[in-house]
Order: structure tokens, then sequence, then C-alpha cells
């Protein structure tokens, strides 16, 4: 099973959503714009793992609110159904949620009123008859909206993973732990085994019987010694003291108390986890954050892996705790387990686990008071195979490409030395690119910037390009030879010079500095020095110094007015 769509209305941040995600759906947004609403709300129609989160409904104080139908509705793929008779096709499962006007069958008014209900292929309810259809009769009854049975929620296997990632939520003992899920299709296959064992008896001898029967002996048996006098004389109070606050007497219905050290139906959610390590036993619960948030990581994946079916994983910033080479490596798990089958959605603030050549993963969360929470995906994107390989080449090692996805606004610039030299001017202004939200991506030269200009665009990221023009005048005393190879580079460059303009889509996004970045600063052709020389340069450069050729950029990207006020500000410092 995968989700397919998702739309969402009235649920905290949430004014309306819908969006389609791919089996590796990556939200990223800043603080406080909605991503863990999005991922929390499907949690709610798989019931015992949203309350496992401890995702819930809840009921504002605003009149406005209570009168507002919440919703959450998964499209998924096909699941055929019988009820009376009927064959039902569900493609998806709702979830309303609406709070009652005035009061209601004893209710109060303001009380929420929970269903869940089937979605079929067109989108609308899906119904059932009420009473079981009969061969040859036409049914003339009523027919009701088909509700969500609790085994249908079951069969969704989503798996949720908060960015609290403690050893104690998730142990056996908690009802709607994956563990416990885990463990219950270990207990049915305990209580079922019928197969015989020997079990050596304190008379010497052997006799036969299961599994449990000889579990339940031996435990019963190592737990007389903890029958203390002390011990005995508490169970007995205890006993004694509820039948004289009932008011029975001895004899009479007595009542018998005692303690057991675990449940007799499922022994396996009294177990608890250690962690044995240089010498040292621990529970799991007491052992360091990191430790416990990979021991609840490796739950997740150790549940996906034994199940039959796809999972449906969400994550909580899967890179907390984690050193950057054990990010990278756990990025590389989670998409591989999309390619076993699995969907998997994460937030993230870090670049590691989104992949620039494939931006149809990325859904970017942004919110604003009118119109709540949204999300912009870049799945029409259109790449060749050739860019995707290209864009993979060039960030398969480079994480800071892929910042452009975390940025308010992006500056594209062609090398390393734009990419030192850029962030200076624009303090030379009085603006701090990284408190600003604001990232200079260094695309690998000219030719690769229309590619990254596409998934800005497909993304809606503000954006500059900022670019050597490297057309050259041609000066007469130059010799044929030379004149020839100079023509067939400036036709070369300027192609290239309009494809970036075509690719902004809007030239005044373009700039170019003519006929380089080099030229305009009076940096050294000697490609080995040119960083250095310009980080040099731009240590000391100031507002009022700096070139309009670089200025003009940062304005554009900035806007006029923020860019004068940073430029004044930066004046009077």
């Amino acid at each position: 099973m995968k989700i397919a769509r998702i739309h969402i209305e009235n649920f905290r941040s949430i004014k309306s959503l819908d969006f389609d995600p791919g089996s590796y759906c990556v939200l990223i947004g800043e603080n406080n714009c909605g991503k863990s609403n999005i991922l929390r709300a499907p949690t709610l129609l798989s019931a015992r793992l949203g309350r496992a989160s401890g995702v819930s409904l809840r009921r504002t104080s605003t009149a406005k609110t209570r009168s507002t139908t919440s919703s959450s509705r998964c499209t998924s793929t096909r699941s055929l159904r019988w009820r009376n008779n009927f064959k039902m096709e569900i493609r998806g499962i709702e979830l309303r949620c609406k709070a009652y006007k005035r009061a209601v069958k004893g209710k109060p008014a303001g009380s929420l009123k929970v269903d869940y209900v089937c979605i079929g292929a067109d989108g609308k309810v899906v119904s059932c008859p009420a009473e079981p259809l009969q061969k040859g009769q036409q049914f003339k009854g009523q027919w009701l909206p088909q509700r969500v049975s609790g085994d249908l929620r079951e069969s969704i296997p989503f798996i949720y993973v908060d960015v609290l990632r403690e050893y104690d939520r998730q142990n056996p003992s908690s009802r709607w732990s994956v563990l416990r899920r885990l463990f219950n299709e270990v207990n049915a296959e305990f209580n079922s085994d019928k197969t015989a064992v020997k079990v050596r008896q304190p008379d010497g001898s052997e006799v036969k019987m299961t599994r449990r029967e000889a579990f339940e002996q031996t435990v019963q048996g190592a737990y007389k010694y903890l029958r203390t006098e002390r011990f005995e004389e508490i169970e007995s109070r205890l006993a004694a003291n509820a039948m004289e606050q009932m008011g029975l007497a001895e004899g009479d219905n007595k009542v018998g108390l005692r303690f057991g050290s675990h449940d007799s139906t499922n022994a396996f959610k009294s177990l608890d986890l250690y962690v044995d390590q240089l010498g040292i036993s621990s529970p799991a619960g007491e052992v360091g954050a990191g430790l416990q948030s990979a021991i609840v990581v490796a739950i997740f994946r150790t549940y996906e892996e034994l199940k039959k079916t796809g999972a449906i994983i969400a994550i909580e910033e899967p890179e907390v705790f984690l050193h950057p080479q054990k990010a990278r490596y756990f990025a590389g798990v989670l998409r591989t387990l999309t390619e076993k089958g699995n969907q998997v959605f994460l937030t993230t603030h870090s670049p590691v686990f989104v992949q620039i050549h494939t931006p149809e993963s990325v859904a970017l969360v942004r919110r604003n008071a009118a119109d709540g929470t949204k999300v912009s995906q870049a799945a029409k994107v259109e790449l060749a195979e050739t860019d995707r390989q290209a864009l993979r080449l060039l960030t398969e090692f480079d994480s800071q490409r892929n910042e452009m996805f975390f940025a308010k606004k992006v500056m594209l610039v062609e090398g390393a030395t734009e990419k030192v030299a850029l962030p200076l001017a624009f303090k030379a202004l009085g603006v701090d690119i990284n408190k600003e939200n604001l990232s200079v991506i260094e695309c690998g030269g000219k030719t690769k910037i229309p590619l990254f200009a596409r998934v800005a665009k497909a993304l809606d990221i503000p954006f500059v390009i900022l670019a050597d023009h490297d057309v050259r005048e041609i000066k007469s005393d130059w010799s044929e030879g030379r004149k020839k190879e100079q023509t067939e580079k400036n036709l070369k460059h300027e192609r290239w010079n309009s494809d970036l303009v075509a690719a902004a889509a809007y030239e005044k996004r373009v700039f170019f500095l003519r006929p380089t970045f080099e030229d305009v600063m009076g940096l050294s052709g000697d490609d080995s020095q040119k960083v250095d020389q310009a980080f040099e340069k731009f240590t000391t450069i100031t507002g009022a110094t700096l070139p309009a050729a670089l200025r003009d950029p940062i304005q554009a990207l900035l806007g006029t007015q923020i860019a004068q006020k940073a430029e004044e500000k930066a004046s009077v410092a």
C-alpha cells in the first residue's frame, strides 16, 4: 500500500492542502511552517499509531473553528472488500471531525464528532447496502456510508517516528508501540504452538507439554522464591481490606488478590530491552540519547523488514543525534527502503536527505496568515536523463548545493570564486545571508545553471542568476586564426547566455559580468590563485566600493528597499 494523494482541511496550521507524495517524500520548510502537521495528519487514519505518536484532533476555543469541519484524507492503491454480498472498491480513507453547535444526545455543545469513512475511485464516500443483497432481486433498501473498520485501519502499515526517539515510548509494554505489534505476532504463534517439548520435573521424571505450558510451569516454580513472609502479608492484607470495604465476611464470596509476574496470555509485553556494552548492562531507556535514537530507528527498520507488505514510514528529523557520515548512511538506507516497495515520508533541516537530481521528491512547505500551510512540489519539472545524471554527479558529495531547498531566496553562480566572494559582498551591504536565510549556490559552471534554475522555478524558490558574459571584443590587430577562434568562442557563449535567460523565464533575473567576474574585480587569471585573491579582496570591500555589477543582482534578490536600508545601516556602522 502507498499513499497516492493527501488532502487535509482545518488541521492545526493547515486550512486546505492537497499534494501528491511519491515513494520518497521530503518535507522541507522553516520552523513552525507546519511540516509536522502534514506528517502527523495521516497517522490519524491509522488509529493505533496515531495514538502512539500523540496525535489527536482537539476543539479550539473560537466559535468559528467549532463550526468548521476538520478532515484528513489519504488516497491509496485499490482495496476490494465485501459487505452484505456487495463488492466495494476502496481507494482511500477520510477522517472527519466536526464540533456540535448545540447539545446532542447528552453531549454538550462543542463536543467533537469523529467519523472514519471509505472513499471510492470517484473521490466520494463509498456506500453499501444496509441488508444483504439477494441474488436475482432488486435491492430497495437503504444504502449507508461505509465506515472504516478496525481491521481496515490495522491493515494500513503506517509507521511514525517522532523527533523524541526515547525507547520507553516504544517498549513492548506500551499498547500502541511498534515492538508490541511485532511481539503480538510472536505471542500468537507462541500460544498456538502445539509442539511438545520434554520438561524435567522436580522428582527427576520427564513429561511432555507445549512450550507455553513449560514456560508457565518454569515461571511459577521460580516465582515462589519471591514470596517472602513480608510479601505474603502485603498480599493478604490487601485482600482482607478489599473484602471489608465491600462489607463481605470471611467465607461469603471470598475475594482473593495475588500478584503475578506476567500476563499469562502475553508474556512478551513484560519484556525489557537491555544494552550490554563495555561490561555494563543497562536498560535501553537509560542509555544516551544518541543510542536510544538508534535503537528506536532500528525497531522501525526491523518492523519494516519483517512485514510481508510494504510499509509507509514517516520520520521527523532523521538527522537528530547523527554524525554527518551516519546521517548520509541513514539517508541511503531510507532511499533503499523505497526501492524495496516501501514509502518514506520525512521532515528535515539537513541537505543530506535531499537529492537535487530528484526534485520531485521534495515538498517545500511554507506558511502565511492568509493561506495557512501550503506545499510546493516539483513533480512537473522536466529534466532529461542526462540532466539528472549531471546533477547527481554534482551533488553526490556536495550537500551545500542542496541548501537551495532550505533557503528563502538563492543566487545561482558559476564557481567557487563567486561562492566565496558573494557572501562577503552581501555583508558589505549590511546583509548576513545566514541570518536572512539566503544561499549562494555554486552550480559547477555556466552550462549547469539552467538545471538549477528549472528546479528553483518548479518549487517557487525566488532566485537570480549571476554569470560571466564571456563574450570578448575582437581586436583588429589580431591574427585571422585568433579572430576565428574568438568568434567561435563568442558564438558558443552567446548561445549559453541565451539558455540562461530562457531558463530564468524572466530577463531581469539574469545579471551578466562583462566579460567575467575576474575582469570586473581585477583578479588574476591564474585559476589556482583566484579564490584566495577573491577572499582577500572582499574581506576589505565596503558598500561604497562594491561594483554596481555586484550591487545590482544583490538588490534584485533582496528587493531595492530592503537593500537600501541594509546599505544605510552598514554605512552608519
